[in-house]
């Protein structure tokens, strides 16, 4: 596991091209806004309430972002030396979108220093579209009965 800012590095000093900010962040964030969006229908608005999802990404030799899985309760133990970096910062920062944003007057919320968190998305109305299913994929199995032939027995 490598922070963000150490794969960053690695990925330009390797390819000599800036493909986080490029073509890895992107994909991150279009995965985070569409795993959000799928499950929107079932999410029950509570006032004055939060919940941090943990997401499991992989990036693969053509520098394509594929989402593991998500947590709802991520673990935020300090099991490494990146952990402990990113539970520090995500706790952090987490006060600051919850407490200073949200306490903000609206003329000041620009102002307002959230750290690493970003606004991915700002709904029309408080509604968010429907995200398209499977990252534009059509998974739809099409197929006839197969009638299974009767073994026979071994000899």
């Amino acid at each position: 596991m490598w922070h963000c800012s150490t794969f960053a590095d690695h990925l330009k000093k390797e390819s000599g091209e800036d493909l986080w900010t490029e073509k890895v962040q992107p994909a991150i964030k279009k995965a985070v806004l569409w795993s959000l969006q799928s499950v929107q229908d079932m999410v029950t608005n509570r006032k004055n309430s939060s919940e941090l999802f943990g997401y499991d990404l992989m990036v693969d030799e053509h520098y394509n972002t594929w989402l593991i899985e998500i947590n709802s309760s991520p673990s935020m133990d300090y099991s490494s030396s990146v952990t402990k970096k990113l539970v520090k910062e995500v706790l952090s920062d987490t006060v600051k979108v919850l407490v200073d944003y949200n306490m903000a007057s609206w003329k000041r919320k620009a102002l307002v220093k959230t750290g690493k968190y970003q606004l991915l998305h700002r709904a029309k109305g408080g509604v968010v579209e429907k995200a398209q299913n499977s990252f534009s994929l059509n998974l739809t199995v099409e197929g006839a009965a197969k009638k299974l032939q009767k073994l026979r027995p071994m000899r």
